[in-house]
């Protein structure tokens, strides 16, 4: 325990009944630890108070005080403090203990002892010299007679009692309700008012309290508090009341109000003077003046004929008078009674209190502080700085206080009136000086930026000559070391931004000389440029034209350009601004028509026709070129952007047939037809693109009687049949021949066909049988699921190619599934050199675009590609047909499907850690293989391995999904890419009795059209489909049910399969599942389509996944959960 003495406490005192005062504690203590004690007993934070008797191992008397104490915070500490009296001695002391943080950390006393101490002695008692009779100091030493103090009663400590903060509350409510019954005479009219005191460091506030007499409020910390609790206190012997909001008067409760939320805050404490008076420290006089503005306060000294002030939102200005005296002149300043906070000053005058803001100039508030601290409100100016001080200064005091001129007139010390000039010279190259002149006539001019003679020359208006001097200084970048002037140094952009725009500045304030040498670094005109465009057959005629740059220069700025840039620097030395000069348009054209400097140079330029839609498109961007355009290149664009209003009509036999959006399809075809190019019908799956061809096909020959054309379809194998099918369904009159079958039959109807016939095959036999085609010419050529063709270098796409045709047109859903070198590949078959060479077509569009994000060059490929895509969606332009619902359907694997999971998979990851990279990439068929049988494992072990037995937790919710379909009246599609899977599914169904169709790769083309038309007319329920054999082509709108076994990278490829169900003549909503095995490669797969599903719906509206080409640290990644 600690120990302090009380130097007051006297033998004499002693004997008094309360032998320690409040004042004794106030007097020894530290001014803030002793309020933060009384704030915590005045709130009641003491409680379980016991006292007890007994004598120090000296013999002398002692008083042990236990109690607990809690604070604000609700924290509750277990205080001790021990009291000893000697008579001996002059002097008492107490021994002290709490467990609080400060006691810990400073060994002090702290505010929890001081409450305890304030509480003993607020408490009413006998001395402790006379509290019992029996006690003598001649009682054993170190002994304790635990016996309490009289104030409590004998069964306190063993009666159980309410919980504090429970008690406290009862006491509140029944005060409150007491009050209400008792109180109802003075409710509403108890009035507070408040005192202002001024003639402290800070001003304070006291407070008066009646209601017809007013009484002092001597301690306002035990108003807030008697408020705060509900408490009855008398204040004179005929003025007493319960204290509880209501019962002051209106005026008063926001002063009361006011108070109590002071008194939240335990800084409040800080603001103390005494008991009876509050510091208002800043923004505590603010608050303070909004509360009393309507209730006003008295100013101390208080008397009975005391007025109150208001606070007032008026404006205030100080008066200021300017006297002319001997030798200058003499300032002097009103100075009305003022207090301050940190942004305002409250000044007093005329019963008002106006509030003026402090933020001024540094000068202003240095000149406030002096006028009234230091030169008691007078100050003298002599008449040398008359100038400077009417100059500078006077301005700023005109704007804050009331100026009153005795004898003085400023117009006598303003500085003369100057006339700028600026002069600027080109020394050398890339320098551009700037010196100005101030002139104020009779000889005074001044070269500014040589600042020796300012302060000499007092007529001289400095503050104009900073304004001109900061103006061209804006302008430049660097220092004249010798001659102190601004230039513009080594810094194109500088010079450019002095040159176009400085010197319209520098004319609006001086006169501005040039040298010669400068001169001749003009900014030129935007020149005039126009741009002529004519068309011969299938070629484009581009010429260039411009009024006054070179078209060598032109071409160079072209190729360098750069859009951030705002001019270029000629080779004359001249600038040239990009502003106003559609420089942008003609860079973009460059870059997107890829002309060479050489192009551009001549100004003569020849492009293929199929650059027309792209060249009109960039050219209409441009605000100020001069376009002059041939009638057969408008005729060719009219054609291209009005294609529903094409003079070209739906043949009548199918104006009922087609939907809307299938008529807009075929006049598309037409329209590219007409003008000679190729293009991709890249409707969504489902949507009829094979319809569209068939009647654009009937039209040639049906109607047009084109009998001398012929047309060769190429489509996947399982497709072949397909056509034919829907060529004699649809068009029956059109000639068509199935070219399959072995060698000699196909060479017989390559050879031996009448005039006007649509010939039909694979993309393999097409492949085969390359050298007979050669021999022939078609008018139209089809290619039909046309991402076959996707990769560049495989024989399937180079034959599609080298067939000699006039029109060639593209069918697929998915232009883009994998990665943007599948369109050029399709663009490659359709006009060769439109997106120009691969290896150009990689660096300009490939890599920007997937590797970088760069958006330019994906709106320049967009612009590009617009006019030869036609891309319609389902949900779009199908406004009929039944929703689709996809739902991933997650599995977890148990058992043994697990452990073998998990096996291949730790086998796998070692195999991986140990690689280096160059063994990684000699290794990838390997690797690629054992993701094939992680993905085998997901959907059933007994595709690897051929004893297994333990089920498949897939397989099994696989049929649970077909039996519930089944009851439901539903016919369910299945796909899978392991045919051996399939067989899985097959015996499980058998064993099921569920009845189902398989169709796979080695299912006969002829067959698999008659699986499809008996799936679709009979009650068969399940049919079983390999991804790659059927998943494109079909029509299977009698399912409404679709069930993915297993995932693949590729979700275009899905999407496919699913649509051969969700498609036109589909009458029902189409519910598509994805079997996924949990915490697995199948989940991973899922997030990489998830992710990567981007690119073709920036390019085309559609979608897209990756391949599985992975890096090593990718795989890794695939196979960690």
């Amino acid at each position: 325990m600690q120990n302090i003495v009380i130097k007051l406490i006297t033998k004499e005192r002693r004997s008094s009944e309360s032998m320690w005062t409040e004042r004794d504690l106030q007097t020894m203590l530290d001014p803030q630890l002793f309020y933060q004690g009384r704030l915590i007993e005045l709130t009641g934070g003491v409680y379980s108070f016991e006292t007890y008797k007994s004598t120090s191992e000296y013999g002398d008397l002692q008083l042990d005080i236990v109690a607990e104490v809690r604070d604000k915070n609700e924290h509750s500490y277990s205080v001790e403090v021990t009291m000893y009296y000697d008579d001996d001695m002059e002097e008492d002391r107490f021994d002290y203990y709490c467990p609080c943080n400060y006691f810990r950390e400073e060994k002090d006393l702290c505010k929890h002892c001081v409450a305890t101490l304030l509480h003993y002695i607020h408490k009413p008692k006998k001395s402790l010299l006379t509290i019992d009779d029996d006690f003598t100091p001649d009682e054993p030493k170190h002994t304790f007679s635990r016996i309490p103090l009289v104030e409590l009663p004998e069964d306190n400590t063993s009666a159980r009692s309410t919980d504090y903060g429970m008690a406290q509350l009862l006491r509140r409510m029944g005060e409150q309700e007491n009050w209400l019954l008792t109180s109802g005479s003075i409710a509403g009219k108890i009035h507070l008012e408040a005192i202002l005191h001024t003639d402290t460091r800070y001003p304070c506030v006291s407070l008066r309290i009646g209601e017809n007499k007013m009484y002092v409020v001597k301690d306002i910390a035990a108003l807030v508090n008697r408020v705060q609790t509900g408490q009855w206190f008398a204040y004179g012997k005929q003025f007493g009341f319960t204290h509880q909001l209501e019962a002051f008067d209106a005026e008063s409760r926001p002063l009361m109000e006011y108070f109590m939320r002071q008194f939240e805050d335990s800084d409040a404490w800080y603001n103390f003077t005494s008991s009876r008076e509050y510091f208002l420290r800043h923004e505590t006089l603010d608050s303070f003046m909004d509360v009393v503005r309507t209730t006003g306060i008295y100013l101390a000294p208080y008397t009975k004929s005391s007025k109150l002030w208001y606070p007032v939102d008026e404006p205030y200005r100080k008066s200021l008078q300017i006297s002319s005296v001997e030798d200058g002149i003499e300032l002097t300043l009103e100075q009305p009674p003022v207090i301050y906070s940190h942004d305002w000053q409250y000044v007093f005058s005329d019963q008002k209190i106006y509030r003026i803001s402090r933020r001024n100039s540094t000068a202003l508030n240095t000149f406030e502080k002096n006028m009234t601290i230091r030169w008691d409100g007078n100050c003298f100016i002599a008449n040398d700085d008359l100038p400077v001080f009417t100059r500078d200064f006077l301005p700023e005091l005109e704007s804050v206080y009331q100026i009153q001129k005795i004898g003085y007139v400023p117009e006598k010390y303003l500085p003369d009136e100057a006339a700028f000039r600026v002069y600027l010279d080109l020394p050398q190259q890339n320098l551009i000086t700037c010196d100005l002149v101030a002139d104020y006539g009779n000889d005074q001019v001044y070269h500014v930026f040589d600042g020796s003679n300012r302060q000499k020359d007092r007529n001289r208006n400095i503050r104009e000559e900073a304004k001109v001097a900061a103006l061209i200084s804006s302008y430049c970048n660097a220092i004249d070391d010798r001659t102190g002037n601004p230039v513009a140094s080594s810094d194109e952009n500088c010079m450019f931004e002095l040159l176009t725009k400085g010197l319209g500045a520098f004319e609006e304030v001086a006169e501005v000389f040039i040298s010669d040498r400068l001169k001749k670094i003009r900014v030129i005109q935007p020149p005039k440029i126009s741009i002529g465009i004519t068309m011969k057959e299938d070629l484009l005629n581009f010429q260039i034209e411009s009024d006054s740059i070179d078209l060598d220069e032109l071409a160079y700025i072209l190729s360098k350009y750069d859009r951030k840039k705002k001019f270029y620097h000629l080779k004359s030395g001249e600038f040239f601004p990009v502003e106003d000069t559609d420089l942008d348009t003609l860079a973009q054209l460059q870059e997107g028509l890829m002309l060479t400097y050489e192009e551009l140079a001549s100004g003569d330029i020849t492009l293929p026709k199929f650059r027309a839609p792209y060249l009109d498109e960039q050219l209409r961007q441009g605000s100020f070129l001069s376009v002059q355009k041939g009638k057969s290149f408008r005729e060719l664009i009219r054609n291209m952007k009005t294609v529903e209003d094409s003079d070209f009509e739906v043949p009548e036999k199918f104006q009922k047939v087609l939907r809307e959006y299938q008529k807009t399809g075929y006049l598309w075809l037409e329209t590219l037809c007409q003008n000679g190019f190729g293009g991709i019908l890249a409707d969504d799956m489902g949507l009829g693109k094979t319809l569209q061809v068939i009647v654009f096909l009937y039209a040639h020959y049906i109607e047009r009687q084109e009998t001398h054309k012929n047309t060769l379809i190429v489509c996947p194998a399982s497709l072949v049949y397909n056509w034919e099918r829907e060529i004699h369904h649809f068009a029956p009159e059109l000639t068509v021949y199935t070219v399959a079958g072995n060698v000699e039959e196909r060479k017989s109807v390559l050879e031996h066909h009448q005039k006007g016939a649509i010939f039909i095959t694979s993309y393999d036999l097409l492949r085969r049988d390359i050298e007979l085609y050669q021999q022939l010419t078609f008018a139209y050529q089809i290619i039909d699921e046309a991402q076959f063709i996707k990769n560049a270098t495989t024989k399937a796409a180079k034959a599609v190619k080298q067939i000699a045709s006039d029109f060639r047109i593209a069918l697929t859903g998915t232009p883009v599934e994998n990665h943007l070198g599948e369109l050029w590949s399709i663009f490659d078959y359709l006009m060769p050199g439109y997106l120009y060479s691969y290896k150009r077509f990689h660096v300009t569009f490939e890599i920007p675009i997937v590797q970088i994000g760069n958006p330019a060059a994906l709106e320049r490929l967009q612009k590009l590609i617009a006019p030869f895509v036609l891309r319609r969606l389902k949900k779009d332009v199908l406004k009929d047909l039944p929703e689709k619902l996809e739902k991933n359907m997650f599995t977890p694997l148990t058992g043994e499907q697990e452990d073998l999971y998990r096996a291949h998979v730790q086998r796998l990851e070692v195999l991986l850690s140990k690689q280096s990279q160059e063994e990684f990439n000699q290794s990838k068929i390997e690797i690629l293989a054992e993701l094939t049988k992680l993905r085998q494992l997901c959907c059933d072990p007994a595709l690897l391995y051929e004893n297994y037995q333990a089920g498949s937790a897939k397989l099994d919710l696989c049929l649970e999904l077909v039996q519930n379909a089944i009851s439901g009246g539903h016919k369910i599609l299945i796909f899978s890419q392991f045919t051996t899977m399939l067989d899985g599914i097959a015996e499980r169904l058998k064993q099921e009795n569920i009845p189902y169709y398989v169709l796979k790769g080695s299912t006969p083309k002829q067959e698999r059209m008659q699986l499809v038309t008996a799936f679709n007319q009979d009650e068969t329920p399940v049919f079983l489909i390999s991804l790659k054999a059927g998943g494109t082509g079909l029509n299977l709108t009698a399912a409404d049910i679709v069930i993915h076994y297993d995932p693949w990278w590729n979700t275009a490829v899905q999407n496919q399969a699913t649509d051969r169900a969700h498609r036109i003549g589909q009458k029902n909503k189409v519910l598509v599942y994805r079997l996924i095995a949990q915490n697995t490669i199948e989940e991973k797969i899922l997030r990489l389509q998830e992710k990567k599903a981007q690119l073709a719906d920036q390019i085309l509206g559609g979608e897209t996944t990756k391949n599985p080409a992975f890096s090593r640290e990718e795989l890794l990644a695939l196979l960690q959960d």
